[in-house]
């Protein structure tokens, strides 16, 4: 399986809180074979991951895996719904958890914060909250934020 932009976006945000020399880096990606993040497996990013994880200080490793929980945990209070009404189902906690994924991971979005995903969602959908977007919202979201 190949290495997703989550991972990239992990792999280069753990190098800068760790301060990497170019060298370091290169060396560490030398381990797998790789000159670039970019050719690493989804499973050696994720080995990567952890190793890198496990230099940080004890208590940036406490908030990077705390931050981690948190995002799985996201959105999960809203669980699977239907709307009756509509005669449709509401976007899943996971739906809604890839679409920020991609928001805070894509290289065409200068502001990465949840303030300004959710006023792109209310541009593309016309929902106010993300609690309210249906399955074929995400299927509207999700292709807007890939042809940015």
């Amino acid at each position: 399986m190949e290495i997703n932009k989550a991972q990239i976006a992990k792999i280069h945000a753990l190098k800068n809180q760790l301060k990497l020399s170019d060298e370091e880096y290169g060396a560490a990606l030398e381990g797998y074979g790789v000159t670039t993040s970019k050719d690493l497996s989804y499973e050696q990013a994720a080995d990567l991951i952890k190793k890198l994880v496990n230099l940080l200080p004890k208590n940036l490793r406490e908030s990077f895996e705390q931050r981690r929980k948190d995002a799985k945990q996201k959105y999960d209070e809203l669980g699977i719904r239907w709307n009756e009404k509509l005669r449709q189902h509401y976007a899943t906690p996971k739906q809604l958890r890839m679409l920020e994924a991609m928001w805070m991971t894509s290289n065409r979005v200068e502001h990465k914060t949840e303030e300004a995903f959710k006023k792109f969602v209310k541009r593309i959908s016309g929902k106010e909250k993300l609690e309210w977007l249906m399955m074929s919202d995400v299927r509207k979201i999700k292709k807007a934020i890939e042809s940015l």
